[in-house]
Order: C-alpha cells, then sequence, then structure tokens
C-alpha cells in the first residue's frame, strides 16, 4: 500500500527531498528511489549516445560537444531581414 501512494505522489519527478518523502510515508529512503528510479532501457533511449545528434549535423561527437548542444533560435528572432 505505500508504494501505490508514493506513486500517486508523482510520476517522474520527486517533489521534495527522499529523506522528507520516506519519513512523510514511513518508508526507507532506498524504497522512494527505487519508485522514482527511470528505467534503463528508457534512459539508454534518450541518451545522447544513443540518440547520436551529432551525426544528423554532420559532425564529429567531439565537436559536438566542443560546440555545445545546438539551440534552435526563438521563434521571431532571425537573421533575414523582413520586407
Amino acid at each position: 500500500m505505500q508504494m501505490a501512494t508514493i506513486s500517486k505522489v508523482i510520476r517522474r519527478k520527486r517533489p521534495m527531498k527522499a529523506v522528507e518523502m520516506a519519513e512523510k510515508f514511513g518508508v526507507s529512503v532506498r524504497t522512494v528511489k527505487r519508485v522514482f528510479a527511470q528505467p534503463r532501457a528508457e534512459y539508454e533511449a534518450q541518451s545522447l549516445s544513443r540518440t547520436k545528434p551529432w551525426e544528423a549535423l554532420g559532425m564529429s561527437r567531439a565537436t559536438w560537444y566542443r560546440r555545445g548542444k545546438p539551440m534552435a533560435p526563438p521563434e521571431g528572432v532571425g537573421g533575414g531581414r523582413q520586407g
């Protein structure tokens, strides 16, 4: 019952520290961390090493990390002229 109660609080991000949640629900800190842990398969599917965004941009992994993650310009901001 305690695990279900903890899970209902929030699914992915802990709203408070694990120690605080453990005290609130009367469980161990390890139990709280286990409930909120991301499954390994899900983590690996989203990792940059698996998705390899640098290949889509035609650059090496080292260059990708040197330059930093490219960000899209904010909407409405551009280098071209309007007119």
